[in-house]
């Protein structure tokens, strides 16, 4: 059996598109690492999108608990955005 340093060097002389068919077939076998919560149509299109090389990977998705937990407001002075944009289209 080879060992996992014999592995990493064959893995270092595939080509590009082979070195891209063994990630795709190591993220199938591990699966994913976080909560990706993406439903079967997402999967697809993300998969499809991974495919011609326009993602590497998708950002996993905080829990909505946490996102409340860690946010911060953030305090600006002066005009608010939206009547800086009406002033300007006058």
């Amino acid at each position: 059996m080879a060992t996992l340093e014999q592995i990493i060097d064959e893995a270092r002389a595939l080509s590009p598109d082979e070195k891209q068919k063994l990630r795709q077939a190591l993220d199938r076998e591990l699966g994913p690492v976080g909560h990706t919560n993406l439903d079967s149509r997402e999967e697809t299109f993300v998969n499809r999108l991974r495919q011609k090389g326009l993602i590497a990977e998708v950002p996993l998705r905080l829990p909505d608990d946490e996102l409340r937990r860690n946010y911060k407001r953030i305090e600006v002075k002066g005009e608010p955005l939206s009547e800086t944009i009406v002033r300007e289209r006058i």
